[in-house]
């Protein structure tokens, strides 16, 4: 009988645990902006049957289009990633990313052509090539870094827009570094 009493409590103890470790996990949630309440630091995402309010911390960055901006800037009809905990049925974001004019993709990297300022994708039938922006932001583990930072095969995330025949791009974020 003891025994049993000593494998239960492990057993809860475990399931207690992992309760703690899977509420640490951040989840995405993706839609379409209905609206913006800067004076409360809040994101409204359009619903099927009820909208979703997320409430953004003090910390919470916001990118538009590859760009660092503010809240105020966003508008309704912005695509939005929102980047977010549920905590006592409210959810807390620590991050937004909307597109309005710009697009992204993802892909492998094949080619890094640092004085063109070039980078170009691994494609099935075919490569694309991306031209850099001047002002382009790179991360690599969350860090910003320089063009001349990134490998040949590098999971890589784009935003870009296309201006005439080429894809210029504002934002390159490493998801898995080439070893």
């Amino acid at each position: 009988m003891f025994r049993q009493s000593k494998f239960f409590v492990g057993v809860l103890a475990v399931a207690f645990l992992l309760s703690l470790t899977t509420q640490a996990v951040a989840d995405d949630a993706r839609g379409t902006v209905r609206s913006v309440n800067a004076e409360k630091n809040q994101i409204v995402l359009k619903g099927i049957v009820s909208d979703t309010t997320y409430n953004l911390t003090k910390e919470a960055w916001v990118v538009l289009d590859g760009r660092r901006c503010k809240l105020t800037e966003l508008k309704d009809g912005d695509r939005a990633q929102i980047s977010y905990d549920k905590k006592n049925n409210e959810m807390i974001a620590y991050g937004a990313r909307c597109l309005r004019t710009a697009s992204e993709t993802t892909g492998t990297v094949r080619f890094v052509i640092t004085d063109k300022n070039e980078l170009v994708l691994k494609g099935v039938v075919k490569d694309t090539a991306y031209f850099m922006e001047k002002d382009v932001k790179i991360y690599i583990d969350t860090k910003e870094r320089n063009f001349s930072d990134l490998r040949e095969g590098d999971e890589v995330g784009l935003t870009y827009v296309q201006r005439d025949d080429r894809l210029m791009v504002n934002e390159v974020r490493v998801t898995k570094r080439a070893k």
